[in-house]
This record gives structure tokens, C-alpha cells and sequence, in this order.
């Protein structure tokens, strides 16, 4: 069995056999999202900080005009910039992500909530899916939101190397009658692991800013989008690919992952 399936065949299994909990909105709580040695082997081959670029959002936003948030979308323009086996591997682990296998796993656990908030019928939802991997730095933050309407699944699995950034989880809320919110349960930054939820007008969270010396928050995340129409679609693939051209031309080159090279990489 090749990588991309062992991956997708591993995770459809792992989503499959975890619970759905309905509190504070439909979510899963994932343990175990890649095989061990794919884990391993992921950390190993994450790419240096000089391939991410900049998300400029205004939580993460920082006094001096950088950003907290660093993004390197998991396309294969873009993962054309890395030297090999880091190249063919991310490319085979985008693929096992965005897999029929694993996106019906998910529609199985999320059919009630996802027909609930489109009113259509399972077999007529059309889904699109989006990879990228995320490096978060001291400052960042990401303030009480339920996420676009767009959306509709919202995955996130953590890549720390140890235990030691269990606190950087995602915070679930619930809002009261007020207006305010409180905390109804907060993940564990804890490797392998992850969460998804299907994206309603309730499903608030957050993140916690993190603090000047915490290390780098690495994370992957699928964001499953409602499919707008081939138009729609088309418009914004091409704008992604364009946005990888981009980065190419202005950074090409091997990945310099082994050579310890970037603006932040003192602090991983």
C-alpha cells in the first residue's frame, strides 16, 4: 500500500471509530491521526519557516507589522518549491486528505448538521476541500468567531514535536442569553491529535494569545468548503495557483528545512 493510501485508509478508520459529542456543537475529538512513523516522518520533513508566507489577519497581527500567523498551503504549485523526498511526501498526504475515503468518513459523522444548515439532502451537498499547514508564533491569537459560512467542516490536526504546548488548544464556547460566552471545552495541543466540526452559526472557538516564548504552534488544517459551482470554483483555484506561481518565482530553490534558515527559526 502507498503512502497516500495508507494515510487516507488509516484516518477514514480513525474518524469512523470516534464518537460524535453534540456539547457545546457537533465535533469530533481525533487521537491518532497519522500512522507513528508517518507522524515522524512528518514532523521531520515540515518546511523551514523562509517557505511560509505572511496570513495577514488582524488577530495576528504584531506591534512591528509582521504576522504571527505563517501559511504554506498544501498545493502542488507550491510544494513544487521543495527539494525532494519532502516534495512527493507532502504531495502524497494532501491527496490522502482531500480522498473520497476520508471525506466520507466525515460525511457519515456530520450528515445531520451539514443537511440541517444547507437543507438539502446528503447526496446533493458538494464539497470541496483546502490543506495548509500553519505556523503560529508568540502573539497570535484567534478571537471568539463560528467560522464562515462557507465552510463546511473545519479540521485541524496538531503537529508539536512533544507535550510540552498542551495549552495552545483550540477553545470551544457556548454563548449565553447575554451575549457572552464561556469556555465549554478546551482541546490539548497534544502530537497526532486533532479535532473537526461541521460549521454552524454556534460553533464558536477560539485560541488563547500565545505568549512571547512559547515555541512555534505547527498545525495542519483541512478546511472543507461548500462547493459554490464550477465558476465560482474555477475563480478560485486559479487565484491559488497564481498565488503559488507567486511564491515561487520569489523564493525558488530547495528547501533550505535541513539548513535551519528563516526569519523565526531561533524560536522553533
Amino acid at each position: 500500500m502507498d503512502l497516500q493510501q495508507r494515510i487516507a485508509s488509516h484516518l477514514a478508520g480513525v474518524i469512523a471509530a470516534t464518537p460524535v459529542d453534540s456539547a457545546p456543537f457537533d465535533h469530533l475529538v481525533i487521537e491518532n491521526v497519522f500512522p507513528p512513523d508517518v507522524y515522524a516522518r512528518l514532523r521531520e520533513l515540515l518546511p523551514a519557516d523562509t517557505y511560509y508566507r505572511e496570513l495577514k489577519h488582524s488577530d495576528a497581527m504584531l506591534p512591528d507589522g509582521r504576522s504571527a500567523r505563517l501559511q504554506f498551503p498544501l498545493l502542488p504549485e507550491n510544494s513544487a518549491r521543495l527539494a525532494e523526498p519532502a516534495r512527493s511526501f507532502w504531495n502524497a498526504v494532501a491527496a490522502a486528505l482531500h480522498s473520497a475515503q476520508v471525506e466520507a468518513a466525515y460525511r457519515v459523522k456530520f450528515r445531520a448538521t451539514l443537511e440541517r444548515v444547507t437543507g438539502k439532502s446528503m447526496d446533493r451537498i458538494r464539497l470541496r476541500p483546502y490543506t495548509t499547514l500553519f505556523r503560529d508564533l508568540g502573539g497570535y491569537r484567534i478571537s471568539i468567531h463560528p467560522d464562515s459560512p462557507r465552510k463546511a467542516i473545519t479540521t485541524q490536526y496538531y503537529l508539536p514535536a512533544d507535550d510540552s504546548q498542551l495549552h495552545l488548544g483550540t477553545i470551544f464556547h457556548t454563548k449565553r442569553a447575554d451575549g457572552t460566552f464561556e469556555t465549554a471545552r478546551t482541546m490539548r495541543f497534544a502530537p497526532n491529535s486533532g479535532y473537526a466540526f461541521a460549521v454552524t452559526l454556534d460553533s464558536f472557538h477560539s485560541v488563547n494569545p500565545m505568549r512571547p516564548d512559547d515555541r512555534p504552534r505547527d498545525s495542519l488544517m483541512v478546511i472543507i468548503n461548500h462547493d459554490r459551482g464550477p465558476l465560482v470554483e474555477g475563480f478560485k483555484s486559479a487565484q491559488k495557483k497564481l498565488r503559488a506561481l507567486y511564491d515561487r518565482l520569489a523564493h525558488p530553490g530547495p528547501d533550505p528545512v535541513e539548513a535551519g534558515e528563516g526569519r523565526y527559526d531561533t524560536m522553533r
